[in-house]
């Protein structure tokens, strides 16, 4: 927890930097949150192209909107605010319920990326990528801002605008789901 408030500090001195006229403020931001913010882009949208517009997006709309920023958040909490929004802006404008089984394993978001790791660690990943994508809409949603972002459950309700105990279901049914789809894929004792 020390660690997380040490965070939520140096953001709001890089925040205060960047509001007072100091572009390496914003700078510093935008380094350490475009890989998150993009994985959870990414996985919402399954097209490459179209999470970096939306990263694009969500950090003008944070500079045009800094002075909206709540300083009892995080953030990070803010930035997948707003890229929750551009979520619901492109499936509103696209109006596509497609299938979202395209191959995320080289997504941004998983930490290990080196050539020489274990074949059966590439695998697990794999799967759990393509178990994220099966999820209905929703589900993917909370359980990315909850993984990726970090966000508390109480921010997700917010953003999703549903009660707290709906987000929590949410999050309850994709980890059912998730362990279901990656039994199917002979993984099982995930918990």
């Amino acid at each position: 927890m020390e660690e997380q408030e040490q965070q939520q500090t140096d953001d709001r001195q890089l925040f205060d930097m960047w509001m007072s006229g100091n572009p390496r403020g914003f700078s510093a931001l935008y380094e350490r949150y475009r890989s998150r913010v993009f994985g959870f882009l990414l996985r919402m949208t399954s097209d490459r192209d179209i999470a970096e517009d939306m990263l694009q997006e969500t950090f003008l709309a944070a500079m045009r909107n800094a002075n909206q920023f709540d300083r009892s958040r995080s953030f990070l909490s803010w930035l997948f605010g707003i890229a929750h929004k551009r979520t619901i802006d492109y499936y509103r404008h696209a109006k596509v319920e497609t299938d979202h089984a395209k191959d995320t394993d080289g997504s941004v978001g998983s930490k290990i990326d080196s050539p020489d790791q274990d074949l059966s660690y590439k695998r697990l990943r794999g799967a759990v990528n393509e178990a994220v994508a099966e999820l209905e809409p929703s589900q993917r949603e909370v359980f990315l801002l909850r993984e990726l972002g970090g966000v508390p459950f109480k921010e997700i309700a917010e953003m999703m605008g549903c009660p707290i105990n709906t987000a929590l279901g949410r999050m309850r049914l994709a980890l059912i789901n998730m362990r279901k789809e990656l039994k199917k894929r002979g993984i099982d004792g995930v918990q």
